[in-house]
């Protein structure tokens, strides 16, 4: 198990790619700081992305960023346009 300084240190290496993401969904610098935040203490705190090699956590920040920048009433939407397309 990892000790907190060894997470935190693990999380300070992740914090730009996560802002950078959130801000690429939210345009907003105040709400991608604020979400980056929230994303940064659930990562600390998610057992599933303590386990993962490190060369796959960026796609799990990814769609960990994805899931919380967009309201689940929009990934119903994204579905939905998505099964219309094919």
């Amino acid at each position: 198990m990892l000790t907190f300084q060894k997470k935190v240190a693990v999380l300070k290496n992740c914090e730009s790619i996560v802002y950078t993401i959130c801000l690429s969904i939210l345009t907003d610098e105040h709400s991608a700081c604020e979400m980056a935040k929230r994303v940064l203490i659930e990562l600390f705190k998610d057992s599933e992305f303590w386990m993962r090699e490190e060369k796959d956590r960026q796609a799990y920040i990814s769609r960990l960023c994805m899931r919380r920048c967009f309201p689940p009433s929009m990934h119903m939407h994204a579905a939905a346009a998505s099964s219309c397309v094919s």
